[in-house]
């Protein structure tokens, strides 16, 4: 099985460039990342020259992260259905969805779940939902409700949320983290601790101890992958630029260059991810 290292453009302030996704795709290409994960509520240019500028750089089709929103399911489920045809334009080899609500009751999300993988199947993309504050994904426990009455529904792994709703390094729940592992199609390779989702760099030796143990998880991933038959697993190192990251007190400015910290996410993964 293959594992690729794919980057987003959060932190990236595109608002500066001359030219925001020819900037953004070619110090993506110069980094070393084998693709991109692109949010499509940010993402204003056309999908021809998406596809012209990941090509001529050799990088792969894109991961396209979609959300739903409104005040009501219906609302959600026709917001997932628009994001999705205008995700299919720039022919995704895979498709992130931020899916439901955690406000929403369990039946009413399992509906929003059912929906998305009806329309996963009929465009022909994977569609994983990613675990994440806010979402009905928001909790380990929560989140296995829906895989034991979904067997189809599968996951991106952002761990690090759990790492703070929990206050835990989830040891404490080991049956249903091997069933999130099991299910899980794409990883948010951000580090987590008990008071926050982003550690403030992983690169010094006091988070050493979380680094590890995330790697731990994200090794089960890639191992469940193999033994599903996966051909490919990708992995975007997701450190965020404030709020994530801490900032200089009276400025607001990152304290330490996020896009760095994420290349180290990257070339670290790449040797201990096997």
């Amino acid at each position: 099985m293959e594992i690729v290292f794919t980057k987003s453009f959060w932190e990236m302030d595109l608002a500066v460039q001359d030219d925001p996704i020819r900037a953004f795709v070619s110090r993506v290409a110069a980094d070393g990342f084998d693709g991109t994960e692109m949010f499509l509520p940010l993402l204003t240019e056309r999908p021809e020259k998406v596809a012209e500028l990941l090509s001529e750089h050799g990088l792969l089709p894109p991961i396209i992260d979609i959300i739903t929103d409104g005040a009501t399911p219906a609302e959600h489920r026709d917001s997932f259905d628009r994001a999705l045809a205008e995700a299919m334009e720039f022919a995704p080899r895979l498709i992130n969805s931020h899916t439901g609500r955690d406000i929403f009751t369990f039946s009413e999300n399992l509906s929003l779940f059912r929906h998305a993988i009806r329309r996963s199947d009929e465009v022909g993309v994977p569609v994983v939902h990613e675990t994440h504050r806010f979402r009905p994904t928001y909790s380990a426990p929560e989140t296995r409700r829906y895989l034991e009455e979904l067997p189809e529904l599968m996951l991106n792994a952002d761990l690090s949320h759990w790492m703070v709703v929990h206050e835990s390094d989830l040891t404490d729940q080991q049956e249903t983290v091997a069933l999130v592992l099991e299910r899980s199609r794409h990883i948010h390779a951000r580090v987590g601790f008990e008071e926050g989702p982003q550690v403030n760099d992983p690169r010094e030796p006091e988070w050493a101890g979380h680094v590890s143990r995330h790697i731990e998880l994200w090794q089960g991933i890639a191992d469940a992958c193999r033994r599903s038959g996966q051909e490919r697993l990708s992995v975007t190192p997701e450190f965020g630029p404030p709020p994530y990251a801490p900032t200089t007190p009276g400025t607001g400015e990152a304290m330490r260059d996020v896009w760095a910290i994420n290349v180290f996410m990257k070339d670290l993964l790449r040797v201990e991810l096997q």
